[in-house]
């Protein structure tokens, strides 16, 4: 299959190996030349920076066409709030509908449940007073109206790299009782794998460590696991919200490989 994997950062660098694997003709886009030199020199690579002018390059139109693209690209919200998200994906639509690209796999988050408390799944109603929940909301719209495609909104990432046990800076621990929602990356990359051997779009699934684990119990095993001081237990809050993902295992032949949070833990260095 033709795939084009836009943004190649933490999850892109270890889902690329798995999709030279398992055999994809693969395209893997880069922000800057210094991004691209990065690559393995196995791995055809082009700089690509959205929002794209037009029009569009007979060279680009060629790589997109009848491709599955795998979009990877995040709001940046700690660098730039979200701005400039909207436009660069509105771009990429436009760019996938003028090459006839063949689906489109888009990595939100669960992000787009904020503003909502207890059990939330792929059907729940999103708060509109939410900015955040919003934004992503608009950007799954812009893919997903452009043509079929497979919307993955991933709870909080952790895996080979990225230690829980290192997350909370502040040492202060609030919410302890309240569920923890986060997804190794290699259930990620397992779920991509699967929704490309079933071509499963139009679709939106939730993928977060279904076993209910709580934010104490999570973040102080982790820092036990790295070694670290006992995070001090702050307030309890109002959000107590719990994202249900077994929509995915009920329709795809895809099994959670870490079901809890915690055995996943194991899996991080």
């Amino acid at each position: 299959m033709k795939v084009v994997l836009l943004g190649c950062g933490w999850l892109g660098r270890q889902l690329l190996p798995v999709l030279q694997q398992d055999g994809h003709q693969l395209l893997v886009t880069r922000q800057s030349e210094a991004a691209l030199a990065e690559l393995p020199g196995s791995v055809s690579g082009q700089v690509l920076r959205l929002p794209l002018s037009l029009p569009f390059s007979a060279k680009l139109l060629d790589q997109f066409q009848q491709a599955v693209v795998i979009s990877a690209i995040t709001p940046g919200w700690r660098k730039q709030g979200g701005a400039g998200y909207l436009d660069s994906l509105q771009s990429l639509a436009r760019l996938m509908q003028a090459a006839n690209s063949l689906a489109c796999v888009h990595f939100s988050s669960t992000g787009a449940y904020n503003g909502l408390s207890d059990e939330v799944d792929e059907q729940s109603q999103l708060a509109v007073n939410d900015a955040k929940a919003q934004l992503l909301y608009q950007g799954e719209q812009l893919l997903q109206q452009a043509l079929p495609t497979c919307t993955l909104r991933l709870a909080g990432l952790f895996g080979p790299g990225r230690h829980p046990g290192n997350f909370l800076r502040s040492g202060v621990l609030d919410d302890p009782d309240a569920p923890v929602n986060m997804v190794h990356s290699h259930d990620v990359i397992e779920a991509v794998r699967v929704i490309l051997q079933q071509q499963a779009w139009p679709a939106l699934y939730n993928l977060s460590c279904p076993d209910l684990v709580t934010r104490q119990q999570f973040y102080q095993q982790a820092r036990a696991l790295l070694q670290l001081p006992a995070l001090t237990v702050g307030a309890a809050g109002s959000s107590q919200r719990r994202v249900l993902a077994h929509r995915i295992s009920r329709q795809l032949p895809f099994d959670y490989c870490y079901p809890s949070a915690l055995h996943a833990l194991l899996e991080c260095s």
